[in-house]
């Protein structure tokens, strides 16, 4: 992935390889993505989790809402080695594989837990709501006021919350989601476009950053 601006080793690229069959095998009983061809799964899941990684934190600590098969959760650990990687899913049976190939990769720092992002903001867990250096979403889409308010609850200062928002997503779409982050601090810093493929638009990811 070199001409996207990524360098990964042999070993990483075992890592991401692994990930990737253990989803296949998995993927036959649980049904855990309806992108099935290898080359699809490449761009669709694997680059699209890691091209972003150039305008995320490295390090600290990182919050992966609704992670489903572990995009971008597990790129981004594998790609990030000194990130610890909290990977929030609310489906048993996508944790159940979630930690079987946690453990099949050997990877420390990262670890996956059942739960809803609302329900764990509720409760109040202090072991998982630590103050995160970052937070995820790719596949899944909060209200404004919503994704505030859970926001808010998780970022640390200075920490940044990063939305895969699809080739669609612009300055005027992110209108109200800025205005409602905004109230809590978080402010807005744009959204990226990046290129998967000639024959994909290009993808985006919208990032905001808590500033007090």
């Amino acid at each position: 992935m070199n001409e996207q601006g990524i360098s990964f080793s042999k070993y990483q690229a075992e890592l991401c390889s692994e990930h990737i069959l253990l989803m296949q095998e998995w993927n036959r009983r649980l049904n855990l993505t309806r992108i099935t061809d290898v080359q699809e799964i490449l761009v669709k899941h694997l680059s699209d989790s890691l091209i972003p990684t150039r305008w995320l934190p490295c390090r600290g600590s990182s919050l992966d809402i609704g992670t489903g098969a572990g995009f971008p959760g597990i790129p981004i650990k594998i790609a990030q080695p000194q990130l610890n990687v909290v990977l929030l899913e609310a489906q048993r049976k996508k944790v159940s594989f979630l930690k079987v190939v946690l453990a099949k990769l050997q990877l420390s720092g990262i670890y996956a837990v059942q739960a809803r992002w609302e329900e764990l903001v509720k409760s109040g867990d202090s072991g998982i709501l630590q103050r995160h250096d970052l937070v995820t979403i790719r596949a899944l889409r909060l209200n404004p006021d919503q994704l505030a308010f859970l926001a808010q609850s998780t970022l640390r200062r200075e920490g940044t919350l990063a939305w895969w928002a699809g080739p669609s997503a612009d300055n005027e779409a992110m209108l109200p989601y800025n205005t409602s982050l905004k109230r809590f601090g978080i402010e807005f810093e744009g959204c990226i476009p990046y290129h998967l493929s000639t024959k994909l638009r290009p993808g985006k990811i919208c990032l905001w950053k808590k500033t007090s």
